[in-house]
């Protein structure tokens, strides 16, 4: 089971990098699909958290789903919750720096590019 759960969350993780299904996923999916990062299954929450920082790193996901590192606080494995720490940081880095080079080049309220719409929590 713990495989099947790993594969619906990515491809719930495919369909959020597109702007057109994004806005149909409904906050029961996302819930559902974050709670994969608390799997009982070792590797399925690695697999998870990896496509996860892979996808956010790439700014295809929307913001709000860096929230999910949050919950591997609860995490058993010590090493889980640390990498779970560094990616967030990373990522945070990632669109501050992304921020900083597109905010010099096209303002501060102009459009910045498709992705500049996932730098903000989109979602009230």
């Amino acid at each position: 089971m713990s495989r099947l759960r790993l594969a619906a969350a990515c491809a719930l993780l495919k369909l959020a990098q597109e702007p057109c299904y994004h806005e149909i996923i409904t906050l029961e999916q996302y819930q559902l699909c974050a709670l994969v990062i608390n799997d009982e299954c070792y590797q399925v929450r690695q697999c998870f958290a990896q496509k996860l920082h892979r996808g956010l790193c790439r700014l295809r996901l929307p913001l709000e789903y860096m929230a999910v590192f949050a919950l591997c606080a609860k995490d058993p494995v010590k090493e889980r919750r640390a990498h779970a720490r560094q990616c967030l940081v990373k990522n945070v880095n990632i669109r501050r720096e992304y921020l900083k080079q597109h905010a010099a080049i096209s303002g501060p309220w102009a459009k910045c590019g498709p992705p500049c719409h996932f730098m903000w929590p989109a979602r009230a």
